[in-house]
């Protein structure tokens, strides 16, 4: 069955609502309807999809969002993917900001046929180029020249692209569902440190056999995933946050600040306190280096 045909399908067995929460300010831009929504703490709201793919950025608060199959946590400076028809419900445990972009199928089409693959499957917008042009699209949305529309515009359809490029370029597409299971419980553990034996016990194999079987079909040990996913994390709290070197390198799992900076650095190519920089001044687009694994 094709992409198409299971939007639909869903679509047919699950409400179609337009998103909820109370508007705060909306901006209609080139394909793109951008939505900043306000949610009260407590909210909960029953399974329902929307005839359009979203992406969605936390700018305040957090909630969990349940799949059919999986259970997500939505927290302060995440920027994810719903695609059209996914089934989902959300509860509020405090109040929250989201900032929402409803991709209409105008913007779809300025993608191509192949681009838009990208927006069949829930997925979650990460890594040092995806929170500056998030950091970005935020500025523009606040900004009131004439010039902001078309700086959004082309903001999100890098973010768009950026999202593309990234699920073609994902390891682990014929991993067998125990190792796409352990892979999901370090989603939601990463800042921790989980054991590998802990991990083997949900996969109900031998260490030895996940460590062999989590690099072969991802292209990485379980501890270089941890980092890396780390190292993203706090690229999301440097350009979305107030929190110093020292607070981000506690809350993302690193030893100390200097831990910290010598592993973004190692990874980026720059310094977190640069990135930080360029995520926070108007500028030309960010330029990384390509993440050491």
């Amino acid at each position: 069955m094709g992409a198409r045909e299971s939007i639909w399908k869903e679509i047919v067995t699950c409400p179609v609502t337009d998103a909820a929460g109370s508007t705060v300010r909306r901006r209609d831009i080139g394909g793109f309807s951008v939505t900043e929504a306000l949610y009260s703490e407590g909210v909960s709201l029953a399974r329902h999809c929307h005839a359009n793919p979203y992406l969605t950025l936390i700018l305040s608060g957090t909630y969990t969002e349940r799949h059919a199959h999986r259970e997500y946590q939505r927290n302060e400076a995440g920027l994810h993917l719903l695609p059209a028809g996914e089934g989902h419900e959300n509860h509020f445990g405090t109040i929250t900001r989201l900032l929402r972009i409803k991709i209409e199928p105008v913007a779809m089409q300025r993608l191509g046929n192949e681009r838009t693959e990208c927006l069949s499957e829930p997925r979650e917008l990460s890594g040092p180029l995806c929170s500056w042009l998030a950091n970005r699209m935020i500025r523009e949305f606040k900004a009131e020249d004439d010039i902001a529309p078309f700086a959004m515009e082309g903001v999100l359809l890098e973010l768009l692209a950026e999202s593309a490029r990234a699920s073609t370029q994902t390891p682990g597409s014929g991993a067998p569902s125990w190792l796409r299971r352990v892979r999901e419980s370090l989603e939601d553990s990463y800042l921790h440190t989980p054991g590998l034996a802990e991990l083997a016990a949900i996969a109900q194999v031998h260490p030895v056999h996940l460590s062999r079987e989590f690099h072969r079909h991802y292209q990485m040990t379980v501890g270089e995933y941890i980092r890396k996913r780390r190292v993203e994390h706090a690229s999301k709290l440097l350009s979305g946050s107030d929190l110093t070197m020292a607070e981000i390198a506690e809350i993302c799992g690193f030893s100390d600040q200097s831990h910290f900076c010598a592993l973004y650095k190692k990874h980026y190519g720059i310094t977190p306190a640069k990135f930080r920089d360029l995520s926070n001044r108007p500028g030309p687009r960010l330029q990384l280096s390509k993440a050491v694994d």
